[in-house]
């Protein structure tokens, strides 16, 4: 549901994130071609913050620019121009991956599903 390039966004914020918490839950491992186009991003949308005089090309040179509880999964889409993928069901492996937020997508992804389903060739 959540695509790869989204769950990497994900996994960068975290980690960005967790130096104010303590905790980093996945680490950050990109190529550099990667970091070149998502950290611009994520900055650009105001969810993290350059130091001063600091490589643009690693995680440890960003700060947070809000609260992570003020940062939404639309936020991060947005910011990445990703989008939700519901053309196929979801797995265990992601209610386990993201737990509370895995049972919100999981109805958001049902309900999109039930709509694509009723959309016919001839409707199109």
């Amino acid at each position: 549901m959540i695509t790869p390039r989204t769950q990497t966004a994900i996994a960068v914020l975290k980690c960005i994130y967790a130096r104010d918490y303590g905790t980093c839950i996945k680490p950050c491992t990109l190529t550099e071609g990667q970091m070149r186009i998502l950290l611009p991003q994520l900055t650009n949308a105001g969810l993290i913050i350059l130091k001063d005089a600091e490589n643009p090309l690693e995680t440890q040179s960003y700060i947070p620019a809000r609260k992570a509880v003020e940062i939404s999964l639309l936020d991060i889409l947005e910011a990445t121009g990703e989008y939700l993928n519901c053309n196929r069901p979801i797995t265990e492996q992601f209610y386990v991956q993201y737990g509370r937020a895995a049972q919100k997508l999981g109805i958001i992804n049902q309900i999109a599903r039930i709509y694509l389903k009723e959309i016919t060739l001839t409707d199109l």
